[in-house]
């Protein structure tokens, strides 16, 4: 039997269908079929009881048990989660979470089978746009079929589309990239820009809702050669004057033929990718890739990420330099950095904000008042910072005191700042 290897899994999950990539050993991320079906990568997220066993089937076994009316059928599994929607089955209340485990349990069974000799380094679910709570869910979901919780990431579509953009050879990316998405909301298009020029490179992604433009009900309603018309119409807009490598289309709506001669317009000059694994794809991209040294060298920004990272001034190390406290790239919601310090020779702390996309610095002062009466390096004081929205933090110093010399005065100072 070979030697096994770390494998890293990748899935997208989605309201109406999960997919699945798997890296082993190293190697590029390839979707994995966990289907009775040979070649069949969507995995449609249902549960289904059985009547007379009581057992649990997920997929597409489910779904043929609900034809038959031989089980209970649960789906929307994603929206339950959001609103803590509980089920009875048989008398017993099922909780959303209870409804996760089973469906990665499911999977993750089907899995070891594929992989018995390897072990699982990582698992990365990519989901649309997931909340905090939604993120503790499926975490804590997951930690049930035996993975370490450190070795577990939720991220969104967006980062992991991010993440595998750059991850593909340079010359698809060299200019901006492209991705067009038709889904159950409708026709969303993300541009991916990366600024080279000073590291770190950044890259930041602009979203634009096409879906007043293209909807599913165009889709289900309009004939094929409308359809086509449609599009073409917004990829002229949208596109006019850009300079793109690549672009990438992804969805069920673009199941079928009705767009590929609109896409075959949009490769003179560039590029042009369709499938629906991306979001898989770039999720064990970032399992794989994640601490590598390489990738050190990029900056991630979506929207809800501050673009500063706060440095506190600090003498450490036998040196006075500046030390990150909240770095660019971290969700604002996230934000919750402290430390503690003594005061020396001063009664100021002193910040550095630095803007990663501007390319830009301030300074900031925070005068700790109506501390006289102390000796030098006898004042103890805990520094926080935490944001409001993206572009507002706070910074809050507390007095600490110092033993039994110098009591706690309970004061606290704080300085709203733009980041």
């Amino acid at each position: 039997m070979p030697e096994g290897r770390p494998i890293v899994i990748g899935f997208d999950l989605s309201p109406e269908m999960t997919q699945i990539a798997v890296s082993r050993g190293g190697e590029e991320p390839e979707s994995v079929s966990v289907s009775s079906t040979s070649g069949q990568f969507l995995i449609p997220t249902v549960l289904c009881v059985r009547n007379d066993s009581g057992d649990w089937l997920f997929g597409e076994e489910a779904i043929r048990c609900k034809n038959r009316n031989a089980g209970v059928f649960i789906d929307d599994l994603l929206g339950k989660a959001e609103r803590e929607e509980s089920v009875y089955i048989r008398d017993v209340e099922y909780t959303p979470r209870n409804f996760l485990e089973r469906f990665f349990r499911k999977i993750m069974v089907v899995l070891r089978q594929k992989y018995t000799s390897d072990s699982v380094e990582h698992v990365v679910v990519s989901m649309r746009d997931p909340s905090d709570k939604l993120i503790q869910m499926v975490t804590d979901a997951m930690e049930t079929t035996g993975i370490r919780r450190d070795h577990i990431r939720v991220r969104s579509h967006l980062q992991n589309f991010m993440f595998y953009a750059v991850c593909q050879k340079k010359e698809l990316w060299v200019n901006d990239v492209g991705l067009f998405e038709f889904n159950e909301n409708g026709l969303t298009y993300t541009q991916l820009s990366t600024a080279k020029k000073i590291a770190p490179i950044t890259v930041t992604a602009q979203i634009t809702d096409l879906s007043t433009l293209l909807d599913n009900n165009m889709l289900e309603t309009m004939p094929d050669n409308q359809l086509a018309y449609c599009f073409r119409t917004i990829t002229d807009k949208v596109l006019y004057r850009q300079i793109l490598s690549t672009i990438y289309v992804t969805g069920k709506g673009f199941e079928g033929a009705w767009s590929d001669e609109v896409l075959k317009s949009l490769a003179a000059g560039r590029r042009v990718f369709k499938g629906m694994n991306l979001y898989a794809k770039g999720a064990a991209y970032f399992g794989l890739y994640e601490n590598a040294e390489d990738m050190r060298d990029f900056l991630f920004l979506t929207e809800d990420m501050i673009r500063s990272t706060i440095a506190i001034r600090m003498f450490k190390d036998n040196q006075i330099a500046d030390y990150p406290m909240v770095r660019a790239g971290t969700r604002w919601s996230e934000v919750n950095a402290k430390t503690v310090g003594i005061l020396d020779d001063t009664e100021e702390v002193y910040f550095t904000i630095y803007h990663t996309v501007k390319k830009d610095s301030q300074h900031v002062v925070m005068s700790l008042k109506n501390l006289h009466g102390r000796e030098n390096k006898t004042t103890r004081v805990s520094i926080g910072i935490r944001c409001l929205d993206r572009e507002t933090a706070v910074i809050t110093v507390k007095d600490l005191g110092f033993g039994h010399f110098y009591p706690n005065t309970y004061r606290v100072w704080e300085k709203i700042v733009t980041i």
